[in-house]
């Protein structure tokens, strides 16, 4: 595959060329996306087997009772192994607790080949969507946007992954998954995704377009659910659909596009889900959009993973434990999902969010979010029309 075969050896800023890498397999495999799970943690070797994880504690005070009381809680801790099977195979495996509840994430084995580039089988996330197909530990805020209700989770299935040139691209096929964040998938489905990257001399540019097709049969009900942005809420999510029933085919659409210009950087998407109902129902059509900029103060720029077409893990030019000050971030994001559609009433809501990042290293970050519903729509429910707050505060540690 073009570009694959080696480390870069392209002249960085200040006009010298960086060192070939010892291990020019190894760079290509990451290039490739084979340890994409592990990019931004512990920069060891591929050996037989190799052990990851990370853990993330958050606190939480509401200025809303109806949202939950001031909360410390741990939001997440993982465990992955990644195992070599020889003969080019990699097996991974990944298990989460999430809000004090065990699922199994990512399961699957992994090989590159050469005509259909990086073939992925086993339960996995579908390709669709900047925020949600990419990691959750390298997200701008601490929380995706409120529009993942209308993504894809995790499913079982085979995917194939490559880019040429400016041109990434990933599609699959896949059946039921395993619960994941509170969601199931049914049926069978058609996902991909595909993304072009722009190179200018004011940064890069990237654009892509999303598309799913599941089809779950008769007499089927789906479910669309977000949390308000803040995962410690413990009180109902206000964007809930419920089930619908009768649903027997669901159409995803998802447009993404963002900018990365040195220490400044943005991203939006836009997303729609379409369901066919039977019994003569009407169609109905969910839809959500996001958009935030960011700002590196110190100076350090969001990395782009070419392999897959998302942004990787933000790492200081100078460690806190390197006697500097680690890097700063601070950003705003705006989201605004829509669930009412007909005889549905799930919910409209529109959030304002603040967020500061401090990367202490590749391992420690701490962040805050202040989170604002500046709308809230769902008649009948005793939250729409108020605008409720929240503050959260996260450490995630990763080895």
């Amino acid at each position: 595959m073009p570009g694959a075969s080696s480390a870069s050896t392209e002249p960085s800023a200040s006009g010298t060329t960086p060192a070939r890498s010892d291990n020019a397999a190894l760079d290509a495999l990451r290039r490739l996306s084979l340890l994409r799970p592990f990019e931004g943690g512990i920069d060891t070797p591929l050996v037989h087997n190799q052990i990851h994880g990370y853990v993330m504690i958050d606190a939480a005070n509401y200025t809303n009772h109806g949202l939950g009381e001031t909360q410390f809680s741990i939001r997440r801790a993982d465990l992955s192994l990644l195992h070599d099977l020889g003969f080019g195979w990699l097996f991974y495996a990944d298990a989460q607790i999430v809000d004090r509840n065990l699922e199994f994430k990512d399961v699957y084995v992994r090989k590159q080949t050469s005509t259909f580039g990086v073939v992925t089988i086993g339960n996995q996330q579908e390709p669709f969507g900047l925020e949600q197909y990419g990691s959750f530990r390298t997200t701008t805020f601490l929380e995706r946007a409120t529009t993942n209700a209308l993504a894809p989770s995790r499913s079982v299935g085979i995917t194939s992954s490559d880019f040429r040139g400016p041109w990434i691209w990933s599609y699959g096929f896949f059946t039921a998954g395993t619960k994941d964040e509170g969601r199931t998938q049914r049926g069978v489905a058609l996902t991909g995704r595909l993304a072009y990257l722009l190179k200018t001399d004011s940064g890069l540019y990237h654009l892509a377009l999303d598309y799913s097709s599941r089809r779950a049969g008769p007499n089927n009900d789906q479910h669309f659910k977000s949390s308000p942005e803040v995962a410690l809420s413990s009180g109902d999510d206000f964007l809930d659909t419920g089930s619908i029933t009768g649903s027997n085919k669901v159409q995803r659409y998802g447009l993404e596009a963002a900018h990365v210009n040195g220490p400044f950087s943005w991203q939006a998407e836009y997303m729609e889900a379409h369901l066919q109902r039977d019994d003569g129902l009407p169609p109905l059509r969910f839809r959500g959009w996001y958009g935030y900029a960011s700002w590196m103060i110190t100076g350090e720029s969001r990395e782009y993973r070419e392999s897959n077409a998302t942004f990787g893990a933000v790492v200081p030019h100078v460690s806190w434990n390197g006697h500097g000050g680690g890097a700063l971030e601070v950003g705003v994001r705006l989201s605004m999902t829509d669930l009412n559609n007909r005889d549905v009433v799930g919910g409209k809501e529109t959030n304002l969010s603040v967020g500061v990042n401090w990367y202490l290293d590749k391992s420690v970050r701490l962040s805050a979010n202040l989170v604002r519903a500046i709308d809230l729509n769902k008649p009948g429910d005793p939250s729409s029309g108020k605008h409720p707050s929240a503050i959260v505060g996260r450490l995630q540690y990763q080895f």
